[in-house]
């Protein structure tokens, strides 16, 4: 299974789209992390192909009917989404790992920062892919690329740069 994860897009629906017009026929599932989760029902009806599409709600959406956190079955492990406003995120990420074990999660992805992040803390995956449309550091517009091979316990995390223009995207990889 490959999935797209994507955060804080913020009205910018051109942006997803882009990365969907890339990407949308190679993955089996649009994960976004909040703030904007509205953007995808947009970037749909401009054309984009659109896998399933799974969605949470940050702290600037206002679609009550969408979950503050959703459990996801990424091919036979349960990964846990959020878009970590109401996580303790100034002490680092140990409260997100802490609630993955609990649920008994393999992975845990959150937005919020708009910062591309991404880390194995005992045994769970952490992952932030950035904002797609405001991001913040030394980084442009970002995303994530999950693969969940169905041969392997383990997730193949890969953060990237959307770059080049919308009519014309491109991928670079991002680098720790």
């Amino acid at each position: 299974m490959r999935i797209l994860v994507v955060s804080d897009t913020h009205g910018d629906y051109r942006s997803l789209a882009a990365a969907l017009k890339l990407l949308g026929r190679s993955v089996q599932a649009l994960l976004h992390l909040g703030d904007g989760s509205g953007d995808v029902r947009s970037a749909a009806r401009s054309g984009s192909p659109m896998p399933p599409a799974y969605g949470v709600r940050g702290n600037v959406d206002s679609d009550s009917s969408m979950p503050l956190l959703r459990r996801f079955d990424a091919d036979g492990r349960l990964v846990m989404i959020a878009h970590g406003h109401r996580y303790p995120l100034g002490e680092g990420t140990s409260c997100l790992s802490h609630a993955a074990r609990e649920a008994g999660a393999r992975a845990f992805f959150f937005g919020h920062t708009h910062v591309p992040h991404y880390e194995e803390r005992g045994g769970v995956a952490i992952l932030n892919p950035g904002s797609l449309s405001r991001p913040r550091g030394p980084w442009g517009p970002s995303l994530a690329i999950v693969e969940a091979p169905p041969s392997s316990s383990c997730l193949d995390v890969k953060l990237y740069e959307l770059v080049g223009t919308s009519s014309s995207p491109r991928l670079r990889a991002i680098r720790f």
